[in-house]
């Protein structure tokens, strides 16, 4: 065969291979396309797509109440999902081909040098929301019904301090005032949570459990910390209706007393309790003062879901509709990315897991805070 010839075959062999090529990429951009349509029909939808339920509160009734997906559509046309606690944020991304992924595999392929690259692009968009889908279960205030609200960048949510008054109109009469409210916009442009993780190669390569042990302790971590930071947005948040006077949450008598002046306010019967985990304890172990038997819920009580954390401060809790009240916006699901030999001095290497994420209370009126002691 002579030169040309060769020169000849091997320009055709890279056209054909160049064509097998653009036919399997196209396949794959006309998936992606598939997607992405999939993914804004979801967001349209004002019904939920369904899901795994979470657990999370005590109630002598079983589970709260869920709620549907609903959607704003913002002024730039981006429509903002927000997603009830039994919707999962991976119903709204394109499906993971990698549904066996591990996040203990990808550290040892990574650490172990078959992987090209430390990068979270080796981290398929669909596995990192099944993470925060894991902590969202983890969230107290996700669990008492605060909507997820999944954003792209910055954005501005409307919140209103209060319900307008309604006024009966006489013909020709000056009988209506100015409701004595606030509507006004409020940014979401969460900043970043992180935590980094020393993970040394000989931890990874001999561990089998590493996988489901990184899984729990991430989701634990990321979610008690986004649990902190929202109910810490909640107690700062002076337009939220409080309790004049103190009243200690680790008492049935007090917490109707503070349910009480919530409904004076106007606001129904709560649906869900945020408190101190301690407090939950003390309520649960009260007797009743003649019987000597356990006290338990108030019947007028008994469909309130009771959800304890450590986040609270002992003697406060937090009532009302977190599904209206509160939101958690998402600005960037949880990632992870292994920073090779990050620790030379120790040829450890680090597993970096960051998000965005944070509280924003939307409606302060549909919230009541109780408070132990008044300043």
């Amino acid at each position: 065969m002579s030169a040309l010839e060769e020169v000849k075959n091997l320009i055709e062999a890279q056209g054909d291979a160049w064509v097998k090529f653009k036919q399997v990429q196209d396949r794959r951009f006309d998936t992606i396309e598939e997607e992405m349509r999939d993914y804004k029909n979801w967001m349209l939808q004002e019904t939920s797509p369904g899901g795994s339920k979470c657990s999370g509160g005590v109630s002598s009734k079983g589970a709260a109440t869920d709620h549907s997906t609903f959607a704003v559509k913002m002024e730039n046309g981006t429509v903002v999902p927000v997603l009830g606690k039994s919707v999962r944020c991976v119903d709204f991304f394109p499906k993971s081909r990698d549904e066996d992924f591990s996040i203990g595999e990808y550290a040892k392929n990574v650490m172990l040098g078959t992987k090209a690259a430390s990068s979270s692009a080796l981290v398929p968009v669909g596995v990192s929301s099944q993470v925060i889908d894991n902590v969202r279960a983890q969230t107290t205030v996700i669990q008492a019904g605060a909507g997820t609200i999944i954003i792209d960048g910055p954005t501005n949510l409307a919140k209103i301090t209060a319900d307008p008054t309604v006024y009966e109109h006489t013909e020709s009469a000056a009988d209506i005032s100015e409701s004595d409210i606030t509507l006004a916009a409020v940014n979401l442009n969460p900043k970043a949570l992180v935590a980094l993780i020393p993970l040394s190669m000989e931890v990874v390569q001999d561990s089998p459990n590493l996988d489901s042990v990184l899984n729990t302790s991430l989701a634990a971590a990321f979610g008690a910390k986004l649990d902190a930071l929202a109910l810490a947005t909640i107690f700062a948040d002076t337009n939220i209706p409080t309790n004049a006077t103190g009243k200690d949450a680790a008492i049935w008598l007090k917490c109707l007393e503070a349910i009480g002046l919530a409904m004076t306010a106007n606001q129904p019967i709560p649906t869900s309790m945020i408190g101190n985990a301690a407090d939950f304890i003390a309520r649960a172990s009260q007797l009743a003062s003649t019987a000597g038997s356990w006290l338990g819920n108030p019947p007028a009580l008994a469909g309130m879901i009771e959800y304890p954390t450590t986040a609270v401060t002992a003697g406060n809790a937090v009532y009302g509709g977190f599904e209206r009240g509160f939101a958690i916006a998402l600005r960037q699901e949880l990632r992870l990315e292994i920073v090779r030999f990050g620790k030379p001095g120790s040829a450890s290497h680090i597993l970096v897991a960051h998000m965005r994420g944070a509280g924003v209370v939307l409606q302060p009126k549909r919230l009541y805070i109780q408070l132990k002691t008044v300043v």
